[in-house]
């Protein structure tokens, strides 16, 4: 939000103070104002940078969706007058958005740091074209993703230090302060996790919890030393039930998305290429791939 006593003195001069005021009155916020504190129109008068201010910050509040794109200059405030001493004054209050509980509540996170969840997409880097695309991405995903209008998630390969658990939990931060509720899992300690509790009741209960989680985030997918049995019993059910009811799941990888397939063969055999190419095409369906392959060039 710019500040509006740079161009304010210039509008008044050029306007008449009524004109001026019969456009405020077009506020029902401002009208109700009036009404409510039976305002005199020299006490309109002398008010009209705190009134110009305000209408300004309600217009850029009014098409706001959420902390994500906030525009104001204090980030999560929106305006508020009060009538006070026969004066009109300008405060600031929390909006809607910055009013919920702490959005980190809503984020399970499984072998993750929580200090991680300290990501702001405000950080984020935009130099480089893949940069540019994955928060495009983004900010569409966050604009436009409802339960009833399914969406792709990501999967982002590249190397390591690109930033791409960074990008994931800064998405995973927006969707939460959205009332989303997100799961985040470091993959390789899942799997190490899983393999230890075959056989017990644990392994059915984590297997439904990410098959269900209403949106999923898969870090250092491939990262780990894997097995048949975790590929066709735990990762498989998960995605494909994951496609079939259109649930939003991002990943993160060092290695591209084809390599999946070459990793879940485990000896090579048509058969295990056959069951490697099935993950494969799951997470395609569930995901667009974009490929970080430098690292950012401001720190995060």
């Amino acid at each position: 939000m710019k500040k509006i006593d740079t161009y304010l003195t210039d509008y008044k001069a050029k306007t008449n103070p009524d004109e001026l005021i019969d456009q405020l009155l077009e506020s029902t916020s401002i009208r109700r104002f009036v009404m409510n504190h039976d305002l005199k129109h020299d006490t309109i008068v002398s008010s009209l940078n705190q009134l110009l201010a305000f209408k300004e910050g309600e217009s850029i509040c009014q098409s706001c969706k959420g902390l994500y794109e906030c525009k104001m200059s204090y980030l999560g405030m929106t305006p508020h007058l009060s009538y006070y001493q026969n004066a009109i004054n300008l405060d600031y209050v929390r909006c809607q958005y910055n009013l919920k509980d702490d959005p980190k509540t809503k984020i399970k996170a499984y072998y993750v740091p929580k200090k991680i969840f300290d990501a702001d997409m405000a950080d984020f880097s935009l130099i480089g074209d893949a940069r540019k695309a994955i928060h495009q991405h983004m900010i569409s995903f966050l604009n436009n993703y409802k339960p009833s209008h399914p969406m792709k998630g990501m999967f982002l390969s590249g190397i390591y230090g690109a930033g791409k658990t960074y990008i994931l939990a800064a998405l995973a931060n927006e969707l939460a302060k959205k009332e989303y509720k997100v799961t985040f899992v470091y993959y390789p300690d899942l799997v190490r996790e899983l393999k230890s509790s075959i056989g017990s009741g644990d392994l059915e209960d984590r297997v439904q919890e990410l098959k269900k989680a209403q949106i999923l985030f898969l870090d250092d997918f491939g990262g780990e030393s894997s097995s048949a049995f975790i590929r066709d019993e735990v990762l498989g059910p998960i995605l494909q039930h994951r496609v079939l009811d259109e649930l939003p799941t991002f990943f993160s990888s060092n290695i591209k998305m084809k390599s999946v397939i070459q990793s879940m063969a485990f000896d090579g055999s048509e058969w295990e290429t056959t069951k490697a190419i099935r993950i494969f095409e799951r997470i395609r369906t569930l995901a667009v791939e974009f490929e970080l392959n430098e690292k950012p060039k401001l720190s995060y």
